[in-house]
């Protein structure tokens, strides 16, 4: 009864149904029943890309590309929690690089300009530190590039 080949009839129309397209049609069905967590939108009538609204009201996306969230559960049984982890709930976080890719692609190019608002309490966080200055056109700094840098400073 295992085999590859098993007819059976199909109770609605009474036609014989092969057990290679049974096998199909089931792998049809628990490919559509899997949850998606990236899922990007376009509309029906233009074909033109959709935002995510769930990811514009769970995420904020900083200037320089980098996408926060604030900690999982930060609301759930205060009345159980001490000051202390309380304090921790509060704190944003900072997504992976495949998350920030991810979510780059989930929202439209008017999220990912730069805002500008007054009193932002994101504003400390809105530019990054350390990060090397690379030139227009240039993958990295160049070994070269530090090298002559090296020698200007040691020439001093």
């Amino acid at each position: 009864m295992c085999g590859k080949y098993i007819s059976h009839v199909n109770a609605m129309s009474g036609h014989r149904v092969s057990g290679d397209l049974l096998s199909h049609r089931v792998d049809e069905l628990s490919d559509a029943m899997m949850a998606k967590r990236c899922v990007i939108y376009c509309s029906h009538s233009s074909g033109r890309f959709k935002t995510n609204r769930a990811v514009v009201q769970r995420f904020y996306r900083l200037n320089w590309g980098a996408w926060i969230r604030p900690r999982a559960g930060r609301a759930k049984h205060l009345w159980s929690k001490p000051y202390h982890i309380k304090w921790w709930a509060k704190q944003h976080v900072f997504c992976t690089d495949e998350h920030n890719k991810v979510l780059d692609q989930m929202v439209g190019a008017y999220y990912k300009r730069p805002t500008y608002f007054v009193d932002d309490p994101y504003e400390p966080y809105q530019k990054r530190h350390d990060f090397p200055y690379v030139p227009l056109g240039k993958n990295s700094v160049t070994t070269s590039y530090i090298n002559t840098l090296y020698e200007y400073k040691s020439k001093r």
